[in-house]
């Protein structure tokens, strides 16, 4: 071998052999990777190496196969040419002028080389705005590394370019683009997972989480331990004809070889893989991913995707495993075992015999679980929360029955809050949600170090749970106890529990032994015995508004205004009874916890909604003329008005007003018009009404009687009206101000009362009107954009001593008509969504009919 002077000059002569050697595979930087791990350094020794040095004096080391040695000869074709790298030593290069040259064939490529006394750099872009992105890695004779950025389409000088007496500089790496260069192939969802000189395979399983092997980013391969959270160095994924993306956090499982891995921004057009429930032994499975099973003399990449059959033998709860497996190559680490097109398993270890490099022992294979992370791959994978704890990260030492020590809390940002368990609580498996943790009443708890949500701001809670027996407890209805809480010094400042089969959350007002509590009760049957059910608890500051929900649904509120900030842990399973004492034991199993530092979930929007907790209220006012709200706090059938919760919102209203969300804003407003006939609209302001706010609708209106309801697709609430003189009917689309009426009804409507509702579920707004003698008719509409009304149908009679308003009170998605009767009763008459109504009855409150409703007005 013939070496040009600068080589020698390096005094590098003696170790080039040596130095082709597998020993020189991996890329600067990288541990050396052993069998039998499946993790790629992501280089592979450049092919034909010596030969290339013995007549271009370039030691080309390994790469990905994308930046390629080519001949400085090369035609041009479009924008895109060749990387020079021009040298002080003539001997180097085909050319004798000291220059070599690379093809860059993807958007993203590497190669470690060596090449002394590099002095310019030249992009391969032909025009400006052209060219790859290319960083160069120098080290010059005194041992300073240095990495430049090189000028896509144009020159950039190094070393001796920049100043003839500086050092002389070889060039170690040429890198293009971030990440690795994308694959190709059939699966979409099945890309590549580099970093930190690896390189492996993933599966997207979210929009932004993919799943693969934490030996692909640990420390050491072959002990896949990794701490949660942002990648160590730079970490990407590619997809097929995706651009990389890169990977802001990682959620390792404990006890397996499987990793979470959330990319900085979601993919699209792709559809994720989900999650198998079973991973069978004896049975054929497929998998696919990158490796380097086909690398050849010419193409040496792994872009590829490569599939393979395997049917593994034997199981353990966390491991698949088969003796005499299909090749599978390096790179295939965390690539999807597919049971029916879901993601059973993914590949961890293998023997490799038959692989490339290095050469492997056995035809062996070994992949880690993941049919039974459903539980804990949903919570991570749709956590918007500030803090999710999924109860899931059993150990590997673990089983049914072990004892809880510590919960990894996946706080995305901020500092996380692990939760540790006392005696009592126990990993629980083969449940819905598996694994869980077991509470046993008597003295299981979880605590973090601190507070988890500042509880006089705006905060939420979640949790799973499942009430259960445990031992002899009579009756059946006392399983339960606190799900959540957080501490003050003497008491809890939230707890959220279950009892007698049915949800429960209230706020302490003060942080007293005994305090006085504001509570919300879900309606029984929300936390049944033995059955899994979500909760979630939104409070909202400025209004005190507290709302329950319970599988999504809004199911109670409260009002809390007294405020006070705890600062004392969030615990899990139990509350705080005293300054050293804890109570109300959870009796069941919990999953997937997780609180908010904001309100988590918003209540759909309802034209009676007073209090924005979702469910439409009852405003009337009584023989004062003071107006009144009746919070809808249950939607536990008949039990939906609050009396001991009412609220004054008004004084010297008698009648003539109308309810409706006028502005918007999710808010019911009023709308009143007096003798002068100004109509003016009075904003719902957090809960209150507001005349220094009020706003001008229209003037004219005492001639007219007029309600409120919405029959176009503008949100914005319309008006109807009748002409008291001649009786005819009009409909102002959008409101007064500005709006064409059109009549849509002839005379004879004088004296009637009008209620505008879909009343027979065809999404559009009917007329449920009250006659003179006292008759209900039906009215409906038969125009599919606007209101035009059909053949009336007879509804009920007697109702003319009826005080009446019309409101989905019961929350099933039916009008509804709530009146009030001459003897005074309060009745509503469900709505059955054909025009029609079901049996009358009474709300309650609390429980209780309340009797003598004494009211000149209802809305």
């Amino acid at each position: 071998m013939k070496l040009s002077p600068r080589w020698v000059t390096l005094g590098v002569a003696t170790a080039m052999a040596a130095s082709l050697s597998v020993a020189a595979w991996p890329a600067a930087g990288a541990s050396a990777i052993s069998l039998p791990s499946l993790v790629d350094n992501g280089v592979y020794p450049y092919p034909g190496a010596a030969e290339i040095l013995e007549a271009q004096n370039v030691r080309l080391i390994s790469g990905d196969g994308h930046i390629l040695l080519a001949d400085c000869a090369t035609p041009v074709q479009g924008d895109i040419g060749l990387l020079k790298i021009r040298t002080t030593d003539e001997a180097i290069g085909a050319d004798g002028i000291g220059r070599v040259c690379f093809q860059v064939a993807a958007n993203s490529g590497v190669l470690n080389l060596e090449v002394p006394g590099v002095y310019e750099i030249r992009g391969d872009g032909l025009r400006e705005g052209t060219g790859h992105q290319i960083t160069a890695k120098l080290r010059n004779d005194d041992g300073e590394s240095l990495t430049v950025n090189v000028d896509p389409d144009g020159y950039t000088q190094v070393g001796e370019g920049t100043d003839p007496t500086a050092s002389p500089t070889m060039l170690l790496q040429l890198r293009a683009g971030t990440g690795p260069a994308p694959g190709t192939g059939a699966q979409a969802a099945v890309g590549k997972l580099a970093g930190d000189g690896r390189e492996c395979t993933a599966t997207l399983v979210a929009p932004s989480w993919v799943l693969g092997a934490v030996s692909c980013l640990a420390p050491d391969p072959n002990q896949p331990q990794l701490a949660e959270g942002a990648p160590a160095g730079a970490t990407y994924v590619t997809f097929p004809g995706k651009a990389g993306i890169k990977v802001d956090w990682l959620s390792p499982r404990p006890g397996r070889d499987v990793v979470l891995a959330r990319l900085a921004t979601p993919v699209e057009g792709i559809t994720p893989i989900p999650l198998a429930t079973t991973a069978p032994t004896g049975v054929e499975l497929s998998t696919v991913g990158y490796s380097r099973a086909g690398v050849t003399a010419t193409d040496w990449t792994n872009d590829q995707q490569r599939t393979a059959q395997v049917t593994f033998t034997a199981a353990t709860a966390t491991t698949l495993t088969t003796a005499t497996g299909p090749l599978v190559c390096s790179g295939m680490a965390g690539a999807p075992v597919l049971n029916g097109g879901k993601l059973a398993a993914v590949l961890s270890q293998a023997g490799q015999a038959g692989c490339p490099d290095p050469a492997g022992s056995d035809s062996s294979l070994t992949a880690a679980r993941a049919d039974d992370l459903t539980t804990w791959v949903n919570a991570i994978t749709t956590a918007a929360a500030d803090h999710t704890w999924t109860l899931a990260d059993l150990p590997a030492t673990a089983t049914s029955g072990t004892a809880v020590g510590t919960v990894a809390d996946s706080a995305f940002t901020g500092t996380g809050l692990p939760l540790t368990a006392t005696a009592g609580a126990t990993w629980k498996t083969g449940d819905t949600y598996s694994p869980a943790i077991a509470f046993d009443r008597t003295t299981g708890t979880l605590a973090a170090g601190g507070p988890a949500v500042v509880t006089d701001a705006d905060f939420s809670l979640s949790a799973w749970a499942k009430p259960t027996i445990q031992g002899t407890y009579s009756p059946p209805s006392t399983a339960g106890g606190t799900v959540l809480s957080q501490d003050g010094v003497n008491t809890a400042r939230f707890k959220l529990w279950i009892q007698n089969e049915a949800w429960h959350f209230a706020m302490s007002q003060s942080d007293v032994a005994s305090p006085v509590w504001d509570t919300a009760v879900a309606p029984a049957g929300s936390a049944a015995l033995g059955v899994w059910s979500q909760v979630t608890v939104t409070y909202k500051a400025a209004s005190g508004l507290v709302i329950l929900w319970v599988n999504g649904q809004n199911v109670a509120s409260v009002r809390h205004t007294t405020k006070w900030k705890a600062t004392g842990a969030l615990r899990v399973g139990a509350h705080k009874t005293g300054a050293a004492s804890l109570g109300g034991y959870f009796s069941g199993v919990l999953s997937t916890v997780q609180t908010w530092n904001r309100v988590s979930l918003t209540p759909a929007k309802n034209n009676h909604d007073f209090d924005g907790d979702g469910r439409n209220d009852l405003i009337l006012t009584d023989s004062a003329g003071d107006l009144w709200m009746y919070p809808n706090q249950s939607s536990s059938g008949e039990n939906t008005v609050s009396v001991s919760n009412r609220v004054k919102i008004g004084s010297g209203w008698g009648m003539g007003w109308v309810v409706t969300d006028w502005d918007g804003d999710g808010l019911a407003d009023l709308l009143r018009s007096g003798s002068d006939g100004v109509l003016w609209m009075y904003p719902n302001k957090g809960g209150y009404l507001t005349s220094s706010s009020r706003d001008d609708v229209g003037s004219g209106w005492e001639k007219y009687t007029f309600t409120a309801g919405n029959a176009n697709s503008n949100p914005h609430a319309d008006l109807f009206a009748i002409h008291n003189a001649n009786g005819t009917l009009f409909h102002y689309p959008d409101g007064a101000a500005g709006a064409t009426r059109i009549q849509i009804g002839n005379s004879g409507w004088t004296g009637y009362r009008t209620f505008p509702f879909d009343f027979n579920g065809d999404n559009r707004t009917d007329i449920m009107a009250i006659d003179r003698n006292g008759d209900l008719w039906f009215y409906p509409n038969t125009s599919q954009s606007g209101i035009t009304l059909g053949a009336r149908t007879h509804a009920g009679s007697g109702w003319t001593n009826y005080k009446v308003a019309a409101m989905d009170l019961s929350g099933d998605g039916r009008t509804d008509l709530v009146a009030v009767s001459g003897d005074r009763d309060l009745w509503v008459y469900p709505g059955l969504g054909n025009g029609r109504f079901g049996t009358r009855y009474q709300p309650r409150s609390g429980g209780v009919i309340v009797p003598e409703w004494v009211v000149t007005a209802v809305g």
